[in-house]
C-alpha cells in the first residue's frame, strides 16, 4: 500500500468520535453519498475505512461554495462491533492517510482511509514501574566526573558515550572513564555514528554536551561549528528509540548561551512527547562551591513536579576556612622567577585592560576564585593567587588544588599529567553543584517509580472544551 494523501490532527472526546471534512479525499473516490465500512485495530491504534456499496456507514457532506465537501462522521462501533474509541484511546495525535491498494499486477484497485493514533512517550512509559535503582547513560561523559556524581547519588551508570574529536587521540578521555567505570559499556564513537538500537534502556540520559560552539570563550575567534550538531543527534537517538524504551528523564548541562540556540528547540521537541520541562541558570557559588561557574540546566521529565535545588547563598568565609587548600599547599613564585608572571604583572602596572586581564585572589581573604576552564593548564591570566604577606609573590593553581576546591573524590582518575587533569575538570561539570543536582534528580525519579498510583496520570491531557476531530484545516 502506498500513501497518496496525508493529514495531521488531534483527537477529542478521548477519540470516541471521528469527524473528517477535507477535499483531499475527493480525488480518491470518497464522495458524498458513498458507503463505507469501519474496522478498528485496537492493538495498533488504527481505524481502517473501506469503500463498500453495502457498507454500514454513509459519507455525508456540507456545502462549500458550489461544491459539497465529503464528511465522515463516526461515533458508533465498527462492522465487527468493536468500539471505535478503544483504538484511539490515550492517543496524543492522529494521522489520516489515504492509501492505494494494488492487486498482484500492480494496478490500483481501491483507496482506503487509515486513521492512525499516536501516543506520547509519557503515555507509553507511564504504565511502567520498577522498584530497582534508576539507571543512567551519559553523553559526552569525559573522564566521568558527572557520572561519579550520579553514582554517588544512587544511580547505576550502565553506558556512556565519549569521543575526543582530535584525530589520533579519540580515546583521550574515554580510557580514563573506563578506568573509573569498569562495569559500564563505553561507546567510543561520535554521536552521529551512534545507533539508538545499541543503547541499553535507561531511566536517565545525561548530556553534558561540548560547549565550544556556544561558549563566550570562543567569541572573537573563528568558529568552525564542530559540535553544535550534538543536540540534534541526542534528539535523533531519542526518537529512534521505541517509546517504551525511551528515558523517563533527560538532563542537559551547558553554557548559558546554549539555551537560545538549542534549548528552545529541545523544549519544543520534548513537550511534543508529553514531557515536562524545568530550566534554570545556576551559579556554582550559590551551592557551596569555591569556584565560579554559571551554567544552563535543562530537565525534561515524563513526571511533573521536578525542581532544581534551591540556592544556599555564597560562602562568606575565606577559602582557607575549609582546610582543603592552605597557603603552604601552593608553589609560590616571583616575577623574577617566571617570565609569564612578569609579563602579566607588567600589563597590570600599565593598566592594559584589553585582552588577558589578570585576575588575582587571596585565599586567606577571598571566598572563591574564578571559573576553571579546560585551558587553565596553559597558565592563562585568570586565577593567580597572591601571597597574603609576601610582596610580588604569587602561585598558580594546579590540578590537585582545583580537585580539592571542587570536592572531586580523590579516587577518581583524571589523568597522569597536570594538563590532562585540568582539561578533565575544565570540560566537565562543577562537582560541588552537580552532586546536589544529581541527588535531587535521583530522589525525584526514585519517588515516582515507587508510586504506582501516579503512573495512571502520566500522559493524560485535560480537554478544556469539546471539539470535533477535523482534518480540514
Amino acid at each position: 500500500m502506498n500513501i497518496v494523501f496525508q493529514k495531521f490532527g488531534r483527537p477529542t472526546y478521548q477519540g470516541s468520535r471521528i469527524y473528517i471534512d477535507t477535499e483531499g479525499i475527493v480525488p480518491f473516490g470518497w464522495l458524498k453519498g458513498k458507503r463505507y465500512d469501519t474496522e478498528a485495530d485496537i492493538e495498533n491504534n488504527e481505524i481502517i475505512l473501506s469503500l463498500n456499496e453495502t457498507g454500514m456507514n454513509k459519507i455525508s457532506g456540507k456545502k462549500r461554495g458550489d461544491n459539497y465537501i465529503p464528511v465522515i462522521d463516526k461515533t458508533g462501533p465498527d462492522k465487527n462491533g468493536n468500539p471505535v474509541k478503544d483504538a484511539l484511546k490515550d492517543c496524543e495525535h492522529i494521522t489520516i492517510s489515504v492509501v492505494a491498494v494494488e492487486d498482484k499486477e500492480g494496478e490500483v484497485v481501491d483507496y482506503r482511509v487509515i486513521i492512525k493514533g499516536e501516543k506520547s512517550t509519557s503515555t507509553v512509559k507511564g504504565a511502567q514501574s520498577s522498584d530497582s535503582s534508576p539507571t543512567s547513560i551519559t553523553f559526552c561523559a569525559g573522564t566521568g566526573i558527572s557520572s561519579e556524581a550520579l553514582k554517588q547519588s544512587g544511580f547505576k551508570e550502565i553506558a556512556a558515550v565519549e569521543w575526543n574529536p582530535k584525530e589520533g587521540n579519540e580515546e583521550k578521555f574515554s580510557r580514563l572513564y573506563q578506568s573509573n567505570n569498569p562495569g559500564t559499556v563505553m561507546f567510543n564513537m561520535p554521536m552521529e555514528k551512534l545507533k539508538a538500537e545499541h543503547l541499553p534502556k535507561a531511566d536517565l540520559w545525561l548530556a553534558t554536551l561540548d560547549c565550544t560552539d556556544y561558549s563566550k570563550a570562543s567569541n572573537g575567534t573563528k568558529k568552525e561549528f564542530h559540535t553544535i550538531h550534538l543536540f540534534m543527534h541526542l534528539m535523533r537517538l531519542f526518537w529512534e528509540k521505541p517509546k517504551s524504551e525511551r528515558p523517563a528523564a533527560v538532563l542537559i548541562e551547558n553554557v548559558s548561551e546554549f539555551e537560545k540556540i538549542a534549548g528552545r528547540s529541545l523544549e519544543l521537541c520534548f513537550k511534543e512527547e508529553g514531557y515536562h520541562i524545568t530550566k534554570a541558570h545556576l551559579n556554582s557559588l550559590e551551592y557551596g562551591s569555591r569556584t565560579k561557574r554559571k551554567r544552563f540546566f535543562f530537565m525534561a521529565s515524563m513526571y511533573e513536579g521536578f525542581s532544581f535545588p534551591l540556592p544556599e547563598g555564597i560562602k562568606s568565609e575565606p577559602i582557607t576556612a575549609d582546610g582543603k587548600l592552605t597557603v603552604n599547599d601552593l608553589e609560590w613564585i616571583t616575577p623574577k622567577e617566571s617570565k609569564t608572571l612578569a609579563h602579566f604583572i607588567n600589563r597590570q602596572k600599565k593598566k592594559m585592560s584589553h585582552n588577558h586581564v589578570m585576575t588575582i585572589f587571596d585565599i586567606t581573604k577571598d571566598s572563591h576564585i574564578g571559573t576553571i576552564t579546560k585551558s587553565h593548564h596553559k597558565v592563562q591570566p585568570e586565577n593567580w593567587i597572591r601571597h597574603p604577606y609576601k610582596e610580588d609573590t604569587y602561585a598558580y593553581l594546579k590540578a590537585d588544588h582545583i580537585k580539592a576546591l571542587q570536592g572531586i573524590p580523590e579516587h577518581l582518575q583524571l589523568g597522569d599529567s597536570n594538563k590532562l587533569q585540568v582539561e578533565s575538570m575544565g570540560q566537565s561539570v562543577c562537582y560541588t553543584l552537580f552532586i546536589k543536582i544529581a541527588k535531587q534528580v535521583y530522589s525525584f525519579l526514585n519517588s515516582q517509580k515507587k508510586n504506582p498510583k501516579l503512573h495512571s496520570l502520566f500522559g493524560e491531557k485535560k480537554v478544556s472544551s469539546p471539539q470535533q476531530l477535523c482534518f480540514g484545516f
